[in-house]
């Protein structure tokens, strides 16, 4: 395939035929790969050259075979109505990420404390006692994360009605930060990615200065279809 493999030995890649499937490897002297990012992009850099003319059904990083064989026999054989399946599933279809994050977090609390009369009291009572109670203030923190908790869904509704029709499915990951509103992938029709880019310019629009977004793709869909090799 021209793309070189993992692990710096310079062993190109190459496809493993079976039928009408392949599966994409490289020889390697390694019997386990570390998650290095040096490692993973070279992985997602083959997946993401393949994924620009064909379907392509993403395998757990690391997966390693004995030989050339075994993998026709007990992957594209033993598997083929399987793979068959996912790849038909696949077909046509991209991954696109979506994360979106409040650019001033400090405007955001003070929108939670003019909502919520409550938590202001109570912050300003702990204020005025040099901080309270720890009872008070843990009280005050689950307040706190609650009513974030909720700004942050009603705010995911209004960015998902920008999006409404051009994604098959959606999976939501970790929300890793207070100020990350939203932290998503989608599966979308090909044909449908630049309908989908609008979607997003507009979203950054409409809420230009008060949101950053980083949009990810199109990627292989990875996260939603994933080839689990038992040996």
């Amino acid at each position: 395939l021209g793309l070189q493999g993992i692990g710096d030995i310079n062993d190109e890649v190459s496809i493993v035929c079976f039928n009408d499937t392949g599966a994409v490897v490289s020889p390697t002297l390694i019997e386990e790969f570390p998650v290095t990012r040096k490692n993973t992009l070279a992985h997602q850099k083959i997946l993401e050259e393949l994924f620009k003319e064909h379907t392509v059904l993403p395998v757990k990083f690391g997966t390693i075979g004995d030989d050339t064989q075994t993998i026709k026999e007990k992957v594209l054989k033993a598997e083929r109505l399987k793979i068959k399946e996912h790849l038909d599933f696949l077909k046509d279809k991209s991954e696109l990420g979506l994360k979106v994050f409040w650019v001033d977090s400090e405007n955001i609390f003070n929108h939670i404390l003019g909502e919520n009369p409550q938590i202001q009291r109570l912050r300003d009572r702990l204020n005025s006692r040099n901080g309270g109670l720890q009872r008070d203030q843990i009280r005050l923190g689950d307040m706190v994360e609650k009513a974030l908790k909720k700004k942050k869904e009603e705010l995911e509704k209004k960015i998902f009605k920008f999006l409404n029709g051009l994604w098959i499915e959606h999976k939501k990951s970790k929300i890793i930060a207070d100020n990350m509103v939203l932290n998503s992938v989608f599966l979308v029709l090909k044909e449908d990615e630049k309908r989908f880019d609008k979607a997003v310019e507009r979203i950054d629009e409409y809420y230009a200065g008060q949101l950053k977004i980083k949009y990810i793709g199109s990627v292989p869909p990875s996260n939603f279809v994933e080839l689990e090799v038992r040996w």
